[in-house]
């Protein structure tokens, strides 16, 4: 029969070894691993020289106890740190107490431990229930295996009645019972652990969080929740529901989104409108997923809100402020285009359709610009080479997408329109069309009146002829190219005879008339030569310049220009003549690169003060501007039809 004393004793030892431990390895949590697997084996040690210390005599001579229980489950929970201790005690107590099995007994020591350590490597200690059974059962085999070596063949049948089956029993009870409570402990502290973190970061989210029954009252909330819903602490909402705080309308809304939920059985998510109960109109995007027991039964709703009222109000003046720009793109004058970086359309305004109305179906967004292009031009709305000089339509592109390139195009009715080119950072580019056709026209409108206004300003009034303003600017043009192409140049001034006489016998106005007669007789004579200009010099008094002609050509000029003024045969009783004619003056450059126009102005004007005062009607060449001299001086030279010699020759 048992010894139920000592037996008692030994599984009350494994008891409150661990009872000890599971109720101290809470407040462990503040101490390193290390420390802990040490004072759960010195524990262990000190159970394993009690149990040692309190033997059970199963049969007479045989001693044993739950050594090999706390053995292995040291080894298994703590590791080879933690057994070094109960293991040094159970061998040294063993050799102390010396005997017969003391042989058999260190190797059941070293199996136990063995089997709590393969435990330990193999599941790093795991909690779960086969690797307890297996366990339990290495140690009953640690334990009874030396029963078989140290015992004959012929009494095991009666050992294994009344040794090995009961030792085995209380073996296996102590060490599954032991280890399965220390790894409840552990199992609980994980749990602990696991629902301190989940708290904490329940409670440091941002976002409310909360958890709600099938009858929406509340079951778990954080701050955040208590702080949204302007409770004092997350604990006031406990067994509350939205009703309690919210008015009823919002509230009934929250409901109806928890129902909808509970009956989709799935996750929903829905922006949520409310008002404060300070009155503030805010926003929330909520997220309603179902709450489950486990076995799977829905029993509630969690739900997780984020505040978006900053965000909606901003969506809110965003898109206000798109209508506002669109609106204002619409009513722009011009109109605008935006291009991606693979120049297809992205955008445009109803003005932009409306400048060009043939390929108003083109002009959308998604059409590539080549193709809309190409449309343009196809159906004739825009002339390839309109404004630009382009004829092929991927040159036409490439301007238009051209940065800051200004480009003129006209459309098949008339119009002009002016395209610009911006880029955009996304690499794209932006075009806008501006219809130009009022200020094109306008502008060609003040090119003629300026044209006119040139005219006028360089004409004169009576005779049409280019006036002195002009004849000064063509004079000075004709001295530079002269100077440019080293050739000659001449100059005749021309003078109408008694023409004051005229005007005090038959009038100002047939003055004028036979003015006009005369520029017009002049301007007949030379009009047949090359670069000839004509023009009235001041009152009764015309120039003409002929580049390229030598003083005899200029002299025949001059006769000509005589003659055809006699010709007319216009009537003066106060000439000689008995009719109008006119005197001229004639002066030369020949060959110079530095001619002066004054110079040139005076000898014209001397030989011209010749012709008069050797009695009219008659040409002479009086001084000719020569090139200048070594000596800096102007060479004057009087050539006419008798030479130097002949003193003041007539012509």
């Amino acid at each position: 029969m048992l010894p139920w004393n000592e037996l008692l004793a030994n599984l009350a030892i494994v008891a409150l070894a661990t009872s000890i431990w599971t109720a101290a390895h809470s407040w462990m949590d503040t101490i390193s691993l290390t420390r802990q697997r040490i004072a759960f084996g010195v524990l262990m040690a000190g159970a394993t020289l009690i149990v040692m210390s309190v033997q059970f005599q199963f049969t007479p001579g045989v001693f044993l106890d739950l050594r090999y229980t706390l053995l292995a489950v040291t080894a298994y929970f703590g590791g080879p740190l933690a057994v070094v201790f109960p293991a040094i005690v159970a061998v040294t107590k063993r050799l102390h107490d010396g005997g017969a099995g003391v042989w058999v007994a260190l190797p059941h020591i070293s199996l136990a431990v063995a089997s709590g350590l393969f435990g330990f490597y193999r599941g790093k200690g795991t909690c779960r229930a086969l690797p307890l059974l297996l366990l339990s059962l290495a140690v009953v085999f640690s334990g009874t295996v030396g029963f078989f070596v140290m015992v004959p063949y012929a009494a095991w049948p009666g050992m294994i009645s009344k040794v090995v089956a009961p030792f085995s029993s209380i073996l296996f009870v102590s060490t599954f019972f032991a280890s399965f409570a220390i790894s409840q402990e552990l199992k609980r502290q994980r749990l602990a652990q696991q629902n301190q973190i989940y708290r904490a970061v329940f409670e440091a989210l941002p976002d409310c969080l909360n958890a709600k029954d099938l009858d929406g009252r509340f079951i778990a909330a954080n701050s955040a929740t208590a702080a949204l819903m302007g409770a004092r602490q997350a604990d006031d909402l406990i067994g509350k529901t939205d009703f309690d705080y919210y008015p009823e309308v919002v509230a009934t809304s929250f409901r109806n989104d928890e129902r909808r939920q509970l009956t989709s059985n799935a996750a929903l998510t829905v922006e949520q409108r409310f008002v404060r109960p300070d009155g503030e109109e805010a926003w929330l995007s909520t997220l309603k997923a179902p709450l489950r027991d486990a076995s799977g039964a829905m029993v509630g709703v969690i739900t997780h809100n984020r505040e978006i009222t900053v965000q909606k109000h901003l969506e809110l003046r965003l898109a206000e402020t798109r209508r506002n720009l669109a609106d204002a793109i619409s009513s722009m004058a011009d109109g605008l285009a935006m291009f991606d970086a693979q120049d297809v359309l992205v955008f445009c305004n109803t003005k932009y359709q409306s400048l060009f109305p043939v390929t108003a179906d083109v002009r959308i967004p998604g059409s590539p610009l080549r193709a809309i292009v190409q449309a343009s031009v196809e159906r004739g709305e825009v002339r390839p080479d309109a404004g630009s000089g382009a004829t092929d339509i991927d040159e036409i592109v490439s301007q238009l997408k051209t940065p800051g390139l200004v480009r003129l195009l006209q459309v098949a009715d008339g119009r002009w329109i002016e395209t610009r080119s911006q880029s955009t950072k996304l690499g794209g580019f932006l075009l806008i069309f501006a219809d130009v056709t009022e200020a094109k026209e306008n502008a060609q409108k003040l090119e003629a009146l300026n044209q006119k206004l040139e005219s006028l300003a360089n004409t004169d009034q009576l005779t049409s002829l280019p006036n002195r303003r002009a004849f000064d600017r063509q004079l000075d043009a004709a001295l530079f190219q002269a100077g440019v192409s080293d050739t000659d140049l001449v100059l005749l001034m021309i003078d109408v005879d008694y023409f004051k006489l005229y005007n005090d016998c038959y009038g100002h106005v047939a003055g004028d008339e036979a003015l006009q007669k005369v520029a017009s007789s002049i301007d007949q004579a030379v009009s047949g030569l090359h670069g000839a200009t004509v023009a009235r010099y001041g009152g009764e008094e015309f120039a003409v310049v002929l580049p390229f002609a030598s003083v005899a050509e200029a002299s025949n000029v001059g006769k000509l220009i005589c003659a055809a003024v006699r010709s007319m045969s216009l009537v003066h009783q106060s000439n000689p003549t008995g009719h109008v004619t006119v005197s001229v003056g004639v002066a030369s450059i020949m060959n110079q690169r530095e001619a002066r126009k004054d110079a040139l102005l005076e000898a014209a004007d001397r030989a011209l003060y010749q012709a008069k005062a050797q009695g009219r009607d008659r040409v002479h060449v009086d001084t000719v501007v020569a090139p200048v001299s070594k000596h800096g001086r102007l060479a004057n030279v009087e050539a006419c039809c008798g030479g130097p010699s002949s003193g003041s020759p007539t012509c």
